[in-house]
């Protein structure tokens, strides 16, 4: 199986709605600044401030990475790996730290949803789950219902890099201004 990450290797999910300007909605929900424009870092930081907090952030970031994936940018040559690993007769999935539900769409709208699984996206309201935990890898190698020796894992960030360790499945993160 090679499953990909999607914010980077794929596309780049806040290409037309600004992460920041996405970031600062959620803030609102906290009622407080975090130093972050990172809008998974808000919501990892909306847990300080109980369930219903988290509900709220975790809403309003799946409704914001819809909007944003009208305008999602494809990576250069994240869709044609994906299609060349289909292609070979090789499991391509997607594991993820963003919502599954814009994943399907940006998947669809580049004719690749039917052959991509599994797609494992972000826990809903359950922010602990996200990357670097090992929950995405697990649950893509139980749906796949494959080991992590059949895995190579396509991430750009040190939390794929995690997880791939973790879960002891071989990793590709290309370095660059994403990786780090």
């Amino acid at each position: 199986m090679i499953p990909f990450d999607f914010d980077g290797p794929i596309c780049e999910v806040f290409a037309g709605l600004p992460a920041a300007s996405v970031a600062r909605r959620l803030e609102r929900r906290l009622g407080e600044r975090v130093e972050s424009d990172d809008p998974l870092q808000i919501l990892r930081e909306s847990v300080r401030f109980g369930p219903e907090v988290v509900q709220a952030v975790e809403y309003d970031l799946v409704v914001a990475e819809l909007e944003a994936i009208d305008s999602a940018v494809a990576t250069p040559g994240g869709l044609e790996s994906m299609a060349a690993g289909l292609a070979a007769g090789k499991v391509v999935g997607v594991l993820s730290n963003n919502s599954p539900q814009p994943i399907v769409e940006f998947l669809k709208a580049a004719g690749l949803l039917s052959g991509v699984q599994p797609i494992v996206g972000r826990a809903y309201a359950n922010p602990s789950l996200m990357k670097p935990h090992p929950y995405p890898l697990q649950q893509a190698l139980l749906t796949a219902q494959l080991k992590p020796a059949e895995v190579v894992f396509i991430g750009d960030s040190m939390a794929d890099i995690e997880v791939a360790l973790t879960g002891r499945v071989k990793s590709v993160a290309p370095a660059g201004e994403q990786a780090g």
